[in-house]
């Protein structure tokens, strides 16, 4: 038998989902995964936008506000989602948490000291490292030591083959040959 105060569902019901406000502030699950789906969500719905809200770190999020701060170097992405890209980014949000949605800025050193990185960021270094160890795995792989050794020189370029993201597409796929 369960008692009232347990955070586990009942059997056969469906787990409550998060909403903004439910996390404490500062803790290690304060919105920040919360966030992260909320982006992939308007990624999905217009990849432009979503890409330009990623640049905007995560400052807060309430019943109905989403608190960003946009580093200096993020001037074209700040302006896209708080220009005139603001009310499809804030449908987007909308539908996504089920409740309407705004997005407001915080600005000053504070906001973005008090932060951490964006997910534009965070992707940025994960591709940073990537690079670097493939960078690495070349410089020391045998045969290429062997040619450089015999013919000279030196590697100046690794181009990276990174996986294509597929972009959602308007036209329905076909489920099997037309009988006509």
């Amino acid at each position: 038998m369960r008692s009232p105060s347990s955070s586990q569902p009942a059997p056969g019901s469906a787990a409550p989902r998060a909403t903004p406000g439910t996390t404490a502030p500062g803790s290690a699950a304060d919105g920040s995964a919360l966030w992260r789906a909320a982006v992939e969500a308007v990624r999905a719905d217009s990849p432009r936008h979503g890409k330009s809200l990623s640049f905007g770190r995560f400052v807060g999020l309430d019943a109905s506000t989403v608190k960003l701060a946009f580093p200096a170097d993020a001037g074209f992405h700040r302006t896209t989602v708080f220009g005139m890209s603001r009310q499809l980014i804030e449908a987007a949000l909308s539908r996504h948490f089920g409740r309407p949605m705004r997005v407001a800025e915080e600005t000053g050193a504070q906001a973005l000291t008090g932060t951490a990185p964006s997910i534009a960021e965070e992707e940025a270094r994960e591709t940073a490292a990537r690079h670097s160890a493939i960078d690495a795995r070349v410089a020391q792989h045998p045969a290429i030591r062997n040619v450089l050794r015999i013919l000279g020189g030196t590697v100046e370029h690794v181009q990276y083959l990174e996986p294509v993201r597929e972009a959602p597409t308007l036209v329905p796929a076909s489920t099997g040959p037309d009988e006509d």
